[in-house]
Parts: C-alpha cells; structure tokens; sequence
C-alpha cells in the first residue's frame, strides 16, 4: 500500500487521536511563532533605543519632558512651543556634531483646519538627520508638499488639508515604530508660515521661529556626558535642558526587556506541556497499534517500510499543525498591527519577511525536535523487539 494512501486511512479511523496531536503542534506552533512575532517586532522597533537611536541627546523645556516621549515613544499627538533663542546657544559647543530643530503641531479632530486629529511635525531639510534615516525625500521636501508616516493611509501623490492649507504627499516613510509612523512632516519655512499667520493667532500668537525640540548628534569621539554638561552650560538661563536618549528610554527598555522575559517563560512552559503530551499520545498509540507493527513485519515487511509509515502519520499531522499556525498568527496579527501598536504605546515595528521567515524556521524546528523525542520510544521498540513479540498481549 502506497505510504500515503495508508497515512490517510489511519487517519480518517483515528480522528480524535489524530485531531489532538494536530492541536498539540497548533498550539506550539501559534505560541512559539506568535510571542516570536511579537517580541521581535518589539525589539526591531526599540533597538533606536540600545545606543542605535537617530539621535543622542534631545533639548526640551523640563515641563514638556513628559509630552515629548509620549510623542516620539508612544505617538501620542501633543502642541509643544517655545521661542528657538536656544538654538544659536549651540553653537559651537564642544562634542555636538549637529543639531536640528522640530516643532510640534497638534490639529484637532473634526477641525475645520485639518483632515482629523493629526500630529504634525515641522522640521528643516537643511539640517535634518532623523526624518532622513527613513525616506530619501527629506532633503527636498518644500512648499507643500509633506511627508506621511507609514501608519496613516496616506499614498504619495495623496492631498491632506492642514490649517486650510493643501499638501501634497511627496513620500511615505518607511516604519519607524515609533510616534513617527502616525504623522505628518511640513517644511519649517511653511510652519512659520502657518503660526505667523492671523488666522490661527489663537493658537500661535502670529509667532515665528517656534521650536518643541532640538535633536542633537554627539561628535563619534565625543564623551556623551561631558557634552551633556557643555550643552546645558551653554543653556543657562533658559527653560531649556539636554536630555539624552539612553536615559530617557531606560524604563521603556526594562518595560521591553520584562515583557520578553515572560513571553520566553511562557513559551518555555507551552513547549515542554506539548512535548510531554504528545510524548504519552505517542507511547499509548504505538501499545495500542503494536501487534499492526508486529503483524507487517511477520508478513515481509521490511522494518524501514513499518518505520517510514509510523512517522508519515505524524510527519503529516505535523506540517497540518505547524502551518495552520504559523497561518493563523500572520492572518491575526498583521491586520491588527497597528492597534496592537497603539495599545502597547510603545516602540513596535514589523520584522523583515526573512526575518519572520528565520523565525517560523526556527519554530518548525522545535516542533520537529518535540516529534523526534517523542517518536523515539516507538521507533526503538519497533527496531529491537521480535514481530513475534510485538504481536504479544500487553497486560
């Protein structure tokens, strides 16, 4: 009998055994893949946080602090201004290798001047060397025309109302992970236009030269702290403070760390529950189905025959399991990533397709690891008894 034709018939006659190891591999299979999933896309849109970040220290009014890493960190939408005096205060200062300033501008929902609740972020192509790590189009953005984060809907070409104003998506970032991915970026000359404006004096008091932030690069051969210190020197008397990014993110980081650490301990525990079933499922079917064994080979069967259709059976229940799984996960989580990332408010950004594709390998492997271990005993029971033997009754 063909080897599959003979799978199937075991199959289709021992479907409750057979449904319960295909939920074993299922369930692995979705918990080591999905907490997988999550805790690299986790990681993928932190790492800006371990020392990689676009920037290494941020200036900011000590009030605005708290709004500031909402918006870069959870992407909450906030107003942050202050005059950019500070600005010419560093120049050159000792260990910054460049500085650029972005302004944020928060439109309200169902406004008359914006689209929707939008967070718009000002900054100047000039100087630029955040929004530039993420599309090629930062250095020739002007007028109106605005780039769209890789959350909204937006597509290059697209028209967005903003303060009564029409621009046009001149590019879509790629994902950031981070308050970046739900914004709009303008031009600084075009914001200064706006917040000088008449029209909008109730929000901005017809003021140019508005500023919510300095982003500022340590020299490569520059001790962080002492620029810290020689920034802050060159910021006294003002409202403004440096900030560095390592210190800014640190309970975000133990936050990240602590989630992955339970969702390996939870995986761990789903693993060896599953590896211990399916090993007693295995043991109690191979008692159950050794005098079929004993029988083929009494009959001629060569053993490597009787071997190859005992694993078929299991190696078919386990690719039905592990790819409903892995299916399962991505149907799931890809439709739902950005409310996953809005709920989180915190860094989250899709891993590569090579990536997820290492981590559904590396997820098949485990899977395959618990069928070896749990196969072996029937695999060595077959190899070293008599056909007689195995024909025997077990009490």
């Amino acid at each position: 009998m063909r080897t599959d034709k003979y799978v199937l018939q075991v199959i289709s006659r021992s479907r409750f055994r057979s449904a319960i190891i295909f939920i074993l591999f299922f369930v692995t299979t979705v918990c080591l893949f999905g907490t997988g999933l999550f805790t690299g896309n986790l990681k993928n849109g932190s790492k800006k946080l371990y020392g990689q970040t676009y920037a290494d220290m941020i200036v900011v009014p000590e009030a605005y602090l708290d709004n500031t890493k909402d918006m870069l960190f959870k992407g909450k939408a906030c107003s942050i201004m202050f005059k950019d005096d500070v600005l010419s205060g560093m120049n050159g200062v000792s260990g910054v290798e460049a500085v650029t300033p972005q302004l944020y501008l928060e439109t309200l929902e169902m406004s008359c001047c914006a689209d929707g609740g939008i967070q718009i972020v000002a900054y100047d192509p000039a100087t630029d060397f955040a929004v530039s790590q993420w599309t090629e189009h930062s250095k020739e953005l002007s007028g109106y025309e605005a780039l769209a984060g890789s959350g909204g809907t937006m597509k290059k070409g697209d028209k967005i109302t903003l303060f009564d104003r029409e621009f046009t998506i001149a590019d879509v970032l790629d994902e950031t992970g981070m308050g970046y991915d739900n914004s709009i970026f303008i031009p600084y000359e075009t914001a200064d236009e706006i917040t000088s404006s008449e029209e909008y004096k109730f929000m901005f008091g017809e003021k140019t030269g508005l500023v919510s932030m300095l982003l500022v690069k340590n020299s490569p051969d520059g001790d962080i702290k002492e620029t810290e210190a020689a920034v802050n020197s060159a910021l006294a008397g003002s409202e403004a403070k440096v900030y560095p990014i390592d210190e800014l993110s640190a309970d975000l980081r133990s936050h990240i760390d602590l989630m992955t650490a339970v969702t390996k301990i939870v995986s761990a525990f789903a693993v060896i529950l599953a590896a211990v079933a399916l090993f007693a499922m295995v043991t109690i079917t191979f008692r159950q189905r050794r005098r079929i064994a004993g029988s083929m080979l009494s009959a001629g069967c060569p053993r490597g025959r009787v071997l190859k259709y005992f694993l078929s059976e299991y190696l078919f229940l386990f690719a039905a399991g592990a790819i409903s799984g892995i299916l399962l996960v991505c149907v799931f989580l890809l439709p739902l990533h950005e409310e996953v990332k809005a709920v989180l408010e915190m860094p989250y950004k899709l891993i590569s397709l090579s990536g997820a594709a290492i981590l559904a390998a590396k997820t098949a492997a485990v899977d395959m690891a618990m069928l070896a271990l749990a196969v072996s005993f029937t695999f060595v029971g077959i190899l070293r008894t008599e056909p007689a033997m195995l024909m025997e009754e077990q009490v």
